[in-house]
């Protein structure tokens, strides 16, 4: 049976408090995606302002569904901090915002004060009002209903759900909400956590990417938002259905189907592990980022060393432990069997935040690991983003570079930072818990101190800002050489997700997400370029249609088909997602500034030269290696400029240059890492 794709937004001016509630009737808006940018470049065109006082949030099209993985909540507006449009999504929050009865939300302007917004839908109608808060007050404590002290993110939330909880059935309900970092940075995040049975679970999911909640709070003075309702949606609840499906394309169910699709964020066999901490720091091997990055210096051979010691002998095998041995998987809040949350207490644990706060933090033991990620959690700050800053001023503090007593620091000799990759170099559990703790006053200095100001817009400005004042002018010799992150704009940055790929640096429009081709093989970067593209397509086909990445193997072959099928759309899904692709690339794709850091470089001739120590026979691959070991300067430039030419040669292509994708898992096993781990 079809129905029609019936959407209906929810348009709040947060400065008068007054509402409406309208169909969406553009054919160009499926998703939230859609949506967003519509919104946003309607507004730059009407307003003539790179950053419109516009907000947006939403849910997908199948986010009434009982299609696991479909409730995504996706956020969209302009980034402080990578100075252009972006897109951040959190798991399950649609789940509960599809009860308020309404698609998409659109906030304009700015309350008159910091404020909780509340979206209900009680007895018929929709509710929306505005309830004056004070965040900073609650920020600095506040018990739970067990008496614990909260602080920070967890302190508001548990506030504003104990304020108006009873406003809401029970468990049709949920809170996202900012922390300290979101009134002082351009790096504050949206955080919320799932409720269950009347109470706040540990399970925490984040739009952890490109500052919104400092966008949110700064810009629009909201500081929460509480929502929910009553509102029930008949359409795809028919199982015989949604089954059809899949039985079309997978000869299974969808739940079967599903599972598979999933192995690596539930559980691998083969691998004794779960999750994507488990998984991928299990083949990681000596692609491991340890130390700011020094560990591209070093030998394959050491690299590897120090994973097998320092990561499998320890830091994986306390999560296996005590995560995947007791089995304290949850999912994120929506129905879902693949559970991908792993925690062990009030922590959960995911690869990326606790890769980047802690090897990279030159932090290898879970006890440490555990203190630091949930104090930046508490702060709601970008955990990759401030691991990439905390970092970088640990090798400049023990390195001499820079003295840490001017921001109020302790002595380097507080901390172990070198490469290290024997037990006898450094102490696992002492070392770690020493410089988690230095990490950890490190973001209390930038947070809440004087001294802090230079770093509270990025990782960049924070380079120039040290560079300018110790004198360092030289190539090679300034702070900004041994920073890592990608350049938008004129003061735009992102620190890189925690993969060691060319794909994570390349010159796309929206960087910091995996909107890039981050395979580990080697490519010429034309090629990479060109793939970026494809990437960041098929993303879309999971983001504008919200639903979570993670099950994208089956995603990306059939959830074209479901929607247009059960709503009777004659659109070619591909060719919509690449159209919204190639509009923000044409606005914001030439605001990318070119490698700023000579670390950066030196990771990309890293990586080439570790192909050809693996054995690798390849004429472009030699080719580069020359020009990099003559003149890595030049040949870098080179590098970049080629896929900056592969991405302009996909969009200039069309959809149709895009490959298909077949359904990948009817009869053999899926590759649990998509190229990851490397083979020769």
């Amino acid at each position: 049976m079809t129905y029609p794709l019936m959407l209906r937004e929810l348009v709040i001016d947060l400065s008068t408090g007054e509402h409406t509630i309208s169909p969406v009737n553009d054919p160009a808006i499926i998703g939230p995606v859609d949506y967003g940018w519509a919104k946003y470049h309607y507004s730059i065109h009407m307003t003539g302002k790179r950053d419109p006082a516009l907000f947006t949030f939403g849910g997908g099209p199948l986010a009434g569904s009982r299609i696991p993985g479909t409730r995504r909540m996706v956020f969209t507006s302009y980034s402080p901090l990578w100075d252009g449009f972006y897109i951040s999504s959190l798991g399950g929050a649609a789940y509960i915002l599809h009860r308020v009865g309404v698609d998409f939300v659109t906030l304009t302007g700015a309350a008159p004060q910091d404020s909780v917004l509340l979206l209900n839908h009680a007895n018929g109608d929709i509710q929306v009002r505005l309830e004056p808060i004070n965040p900073d007050l609650i920020w600095n404590g506040y018990a739970d209903p067990e008496g614990e002290s909260l602080l920070g993110f967890y302190a508001l939330q548990q506030a504003v759900y104990d304020r108006y909880k009873s406003e809401y059935q029970e468990d049709w309900v949920r809170v996202f909400a900012v922390g300290p970092s979101a009134r002082s940075t351009n790096q504050g995040i949206i955080g919320s956590n799932h409720i269950r049975k009347g109470s706040i679970t540990p399970i925490d999911d984040w739009a952890g990417r490109g500052g919104l909640g400092s966008r949110l709070l700064q810009t629009h003075h909201i500081a929460a938002c509480i929502f929910g309702g009553d509102w029930v949606d008949p359409d795809l609840q028919d199982s015989k259905e949604i089954d059809g499906y899949f039985q079309t394309y997978y000869q299974q169910s969808m739940i079967k189907t599903d599972l598979g699709a999933t192995e690596k964020y539930r559980y691998v066999p083969d691998f004794n592990t779960g999750g994507t901490f488990g998984v991928n720091m299990h083949t990681v091997e000596e692609k491991l980022l340890s130390f700011n990055y020094k560990s591209v210096y070093a030998s394959p051979a050491d690299r590897l060393e120090q994973h097998e010691i320092y990561i499998v002998n320890h830091y994986l095998k306390q999560f296996n432990q005590e995560i995947i041995e007791p089995k304290n998987f949850n999912h994120c809040g929506e129905p879902c069997s693949v559970v991908c949350k792993k925690y062990s207490g009030k922590y959960k644990k995911d690869y990326e935040p606790y890769q980047a706060l802690g090897p990279l933090c030159g932090v290898f033991d879970q006890r440490a690991a555990e203190a630091l990620n949930h104090y930046v959690d508490a702060m709601a700050l970008d955990s990759i983003q401030i691991g990439g800053t905390v970092s970088w001023l640990m090798e400049l503090f023990a390195e001499g570079i820079i003295p840490p007593e001017d921001f109020g620091l302790p002595p380097a000799a507080d901390i172990r930072f070198a490469f290290a990759h024997k037990p006898e170099e450094f102490d696992i559990v002492n070392d770690s818990l020493r410089n988690a703790q230095y990490a950890e006053k490190i973001i209390y200095m930038i947070l809440f101190t004087e001294a802090g100001a230079p770093f509270r817009q990025g990782i960049r400005q924070a380079a120039r800002e040290l560079d300018s004042r110790y004198g360092l002018s030289l190539p090679g010799k300034r702070t900004t050489d041994r920073a890592v992150f990608t350049s938008h704009g004129q003061n735009g940055c992102m620190t890189p997700n925690q993969y060691w790929v060319p794909g994570m640096l390349a010159p796309m429009p929206m960087m910091g997400k995996y909107f890039v081709y981050y395979g580990v093989e080697y490519l010429p970067p034309r090629e990479l370029g060109r793939r970026c593209v494809h990437r960041m397509v098929y993303e879309f086909f999971s983001e504008n249609s919200g639903v979570c990445r993670f099950h994208r193997k089956w995603v990306e072959a059939i959830i074209d088909e479901i929607i247009t099928a059960h709503y009777d759309l004659s659109i070619d899904y591909t060719a919509h997602q690449f159209q919204v692709v190639r509009d923000i690339y044409d606005h914001d794709g030439a605001s990318v500034v070119y490698w700023e850091s000579e670390r950066l470089i030196d990771m990309v001739w890293r990586f080439l030269e570790d192909w050809q120590a693996r054995g690798l026979v390849d004429d472009d691959l030699n080719a580069w290696l020359e020009r990099f070991r003559a003149d890595k300067v030049k040949a870098a430039r080179a590098f970049w400029d080629e896929i900056r030419a592969g991405i302009q040669e996909a969009v200039e292509a069309g959809p149709q240059a895009v490959p298909e994708i077949a359904p990948p898992y009817r009869a053999a096993r899926l590759d649990i890492m998509e190229g990851h781990k490397p083979k020769a």
